[in-house]
């Protein structure tokens, strides 16, 4: 009887264990969920200029490498590097010896030929009077006259030959075809010259005015376009600025020339063409530049934060909207241009909205919240243009 008694303990032990564990799982269960606070902002219209910034590159606005055009050696280089230089000036001179003597040979076969004209010509004269008075025949007249042609014709041939003689002559001169800052010079005297060589002697550079190349996307150049078209006419001019790379303004504004008839097969860009004045030849070609596009008025934008932004695996954008009984909405939003730390809403989101601004990790669409705050958003009015970066 005793064996029986305390065989049956431990059964007992682990019932009652079992029961006092189901019911610590109950009460559990039944503890209330706990509530998810946030913050809001109530959206309203911002009053903002936007431009587009776009990565440029500085390009010269005119450009001529200086080549040489005979053969020869190089005498003297009679320009300064870096120096500014007329259109016409002597840059450099080639030893003009050879080429000298061909001009004073050029020359005195022309004079060869002028004897031999008058002399025909006079006896074609002669032989006119005597065919009048019927002295002579007119076999010999035509004589006189097929000499005195030829004689005539000699002339223009030596001349034509002293004419070539004094151009090659004159480009013993090399000059400078444009006006502009000349620079290195990539010979020195004693050098050899070859008529028609691939390496050019030095550049000259026009920088009263530079070009910014840049690259937009088509979309993007055609909204620009329409843009501008509807608030200046049917050919507007599109002003745009510069920052140096250091992040200095430059203090002239340039206009946007030209762009390029077809956009590139791989990216769909188009290359974007802007002229800006240089009077102090502070902007060089070759420098990286950020190019400005002012839109051509302020309008009113819906900006929100960037920080309430959330994206899905896919990188679409959406934020969380709390309605008047504090029910989250997930909305998907199309962003435009950014604009300091916030982004332009171009669909999704309305007017006094109220989108939420922390706790964004804890939420889920249709979840009830307890709202801490709520606040309307400031008015970024701006009395210069927003910084912006399209996203189109």
């Amino acid at each position: 009887m005793l064996k029986l008694t305390l065989g049956k303990l431990p059964l007992l032990f682990l019932v009652t264990f079992a029961i006092s564990a189901c019911s610590d799982q109950t009460q559990s269960d039944t503890r209330p969920v706990q509530d998810i606070h946030v913050d809001t902002m109530t959206l309203s219209y911002n009053s903002l200029r936007l431009n587009t910034e776009l990565p440029g590159r500085i390009t010269a606005f005119n450009e001529a490498e200086v080549r040489p055009q005979i053969t020869g050696i190089v005498q003297s280089r009679l320009y300064k590097e870096g120096s500014y230089v007329t259109a016409g000036d002597v840059l450099f001179q080639i030893d003009p010896t050879t080429y000298q003597s061909t001009v004073n040979s050029a020359q005195a076969e022309l004079k060869k030929a002028l004897a031999s004209e008058q002399s025909t010509q006079k006896a074609y004269i002669r032989y006119q009077a005597l065919m009048k008075k019927s002295l002579t025949s007119q076999e010999l007249l035509d004589d006189a006259e097929s000499s005195y042609l030829q004689a005539k014709a000699e002339v223009a041939i030596r001349q034509a030959e002293l004419d070539y003689a004094n151009i090659e002559l004159s480009y013993t001169q090399i000059r400078a075809p444009i006006s502009g800052y000349a620079g290195f010079s990539q010979v020195s005297e004693g050098s050899l010259l070859t008529s028609g060589q691939s390496d050019y002697l030095t550049t000259i550079i026009q920088t009263n005015n530079v070009y910014v190349d840049m690259q937009q996307s088509s979309v993007s150049l055609y909204k620009l376009r329409q843009e501008f078209m509807n608030v200046r006419g049917t050919r507007p001019t599109i002003p745009v600025t510069i920052t140096l790379e250091d992040g200095t303004l430059y203090q002239h504004t340039g206009k946007l020339e030209f762009a390029d008839t077809r956009a590139d097969n791989s990216t769909g860009s188009v290359t974007l063409r802007a002229i800006i004045p240089n009077p102090d030849n502070s902007l060089l070609a070759g420098m990286y530049v950020r190019a400005n596009i002012s839109m051509p008025e302020q309008r009113n934008y819906l900006v929100v934060p960037q920080s309430v932004v959330v994206r899905s695996q896919a990188g679409a954008p959406s934020v969380f909207v709390v309605d008047k009984d504090n029910k989250i909405t997930k909305r998907a939003v199309e962003l435009g241009n950014e604009v300091g730390n916030g982004w332009v809403v171009k669909t999704g989101l309305n007017v006094g909205d109220n989108v939420v601004v922390n706790n964004l990790n804890k939420l889920q669409n249709n979840q009830i919240v307890v709202v801490d705050s709520q606040t309307e958003q400031s008015d970024q009015t701006a009395t210069a243009d927003a910084h912006s970066n399209s996203q189109d």
